[in-house]
């Protein structure tokens, strides 16, 4: 069947949709992991917005107003959310195909995570509506309605926890922040090592997300592996 070419166009503008800010999301992350000394010392709301990692937000939570810890630690998930569970709703298997890969290949975290779904989909969501559990509830077609209000109040819950046992740790978490100030010449080239490492690694192995958009439609239209 020949694609004419205002269509193959539209196709690719669609998963340009998908590609750059899942793109931007994984840059951003990995900038906050490498260069989270740093920023936790000159601007430690910028790890709220680049990362949602919880450790790290945990170490930002007494360096912030309250206002602010909510509003980028609430943001950044909202906002990611919507993007991989039309994602996975769009194009479903090949979806799920395209992350197992840039998990690697010998990885079993789709798997895994796909036998606890079929079970505690809802849980899972409302705890972690990361990218891989959003792909997979757009794939299996769990209701968009659902699906956010589920997300939605599981985080403000993670969030609000994490906020007041930031407030309870406040103490041992400054302590943690100036230690940190004090040594993150040294500590800024140790992580920024291991993640260029780690991502030398996958890129060997085809496994970034950052790729043309060639790329990413050969990706999802690559048959799965027997």
């Amino acid at each position: 069947m020949t694609v004419e070419p205002d269509a193959r166009l539209s196709q690719r503008v669609r998963l340009s949709l998908f590609l750059v800010p899942m793109a931007l999301a994984f840059a951003s992350a990995q900038v906050a992991k490498a260069m989270w000394p740093t920023l936790l010392t000159a601007a430690p709301w910028t790890l709220l917005a680049m990362s949602s990692n919880t450790t790290r937000m945990l170490l930002v939570q007494p360096l912030v107003p309250a206002h602010v810890f909510f509003g980028l630690a609430i943001a950044r998930p909202l906002l990611l959310v919507p993007l991989y569970y039309w994602f996975g709703r769009r194009y479903g298997d090949a979806a799920l195909r395209w992350a197992e890969q840039k998990l690697g290949p010998n990885s079993n975290a789709i798997s895994m995570i796909e036998r606890f779904f079929q079970r505690f989909s809802y849980a899972l969501v409302a705890w972690s509506p990361n990218g891989i559990v959003s792909i997979m509830a757009g794939a299996t077609r769990m209701r968009a309605r659902r699906f956010f209000a589920v997300a939605t109040v599981g985080t403000l819950v993670k969030i609000t926890i994490v906020y007041f046992l930031g407030d309870i740790l406040r103490a041992p978490l400054r302590d943690v922040a100036d230690f940190v100030s004090t040594y993150q010449w040294y500590l800024t080239p140790l992580t920024f090592s291991f993640v260029a490492v780690q991502l030398l690694r996958r890129r060997r192995r085809h496994r970034l997300p950052i790729e043309s958009v060639e790329e990413f439609e050969h990706d999802l239209e690559e048959p799965a592996t027997p």
